[in-house]
């Protein structure tokens, strides 16, 4: 069974010069699959998600999706996942989206050829976040590693790292302004434990101002 996390769907990052332009006005995403704008409740907020459509991890197979245009945030990639037809009888733990185990290999390479972040690993490593609310929903991304770097008694400061091409840390990272991306996506070794899962790949991000 998978921990619960607090509802948030990726991380947090300043982004389109402060909050002049809101989402919900943005056009300029040309890629595959549907952008939707995704206002948050609180004030000066904003986000989006990219669907690029479904991921059987029961079976090996792969796929390439183009990202052209995306905002200029930090952009999280990742699987929506979705419990399926759940019911009590299927014992205490039957409401809870099962964390898969799949071994899956993810690139995003730029327009130029240059490999802005890569993982090759097994789905149990990466991070699932779970809403209390809805714990037959989840996000499943990879965080990388962040350290709390001492600045003065009683005062840290988190740094993560490595950093890569583009700021990428784990699966997420921050598109250029009208650059072109393409996202490479392999399950290598089945999960036949994800039967019961809907899976989705996603890229989600969200933004706040202070």
């Amino acid at each position: 069974m998978m921990r619960r996390f607090a509802a948030s769907v990726a991380t947090s990052a300043l982004l389109l010069g402060g909050c002049g332009m809101r989402l919900t006005q943005y056009r300029d995403y040309h890629g595959d699959g549907t952008f939707t704008p995704q206002a948050a409740a609180w004030i000066c907020r904003d986000g989006y998600s990219v669907d690029l459509g479904d991921v059987d991890l029961t079976v090996a197979g792969e796929l390439t999706r183009r990202l052209d245009g995306l905002p200029s945030m930090e952009a999280a990639v990742g699987l929506a996942l979705a419990q399926k037809n759940a019911t009590p009888h299927d014992g205490p733990d039957a409401g809870y989206v099962r964390h898969p185990v799949a071994l899956i290999a993810l690139s995003v390479r730029d327009e130029h050829g240059h490999i802005v972040l890569a993982r090759h690993e097994r789905l149990s490593d990466w991070t699932a976040r779970v809403a209390p609310a809805e714990p037959d929903r989840a996000w499943l991304y990879r965080r990388g590693t962040q350290v709390d770097v001492p600045l003065a008694p009683g005062m840290l400061r988190e740094e993560r790292f490595p950093i890569g091409r583009d700021d990428s840390w784990g699966s997420s990272f921050v598109p250029r302004r009208g650059a072109r991306y393409t996202l490479h996506f392999a399950v290598e070794e089945p999960d036949a434990g994800a039967a019961g899962i809907d899976a989705r790949l996603q890229v989600n991000a969200a933004a706040g101002c202070p």
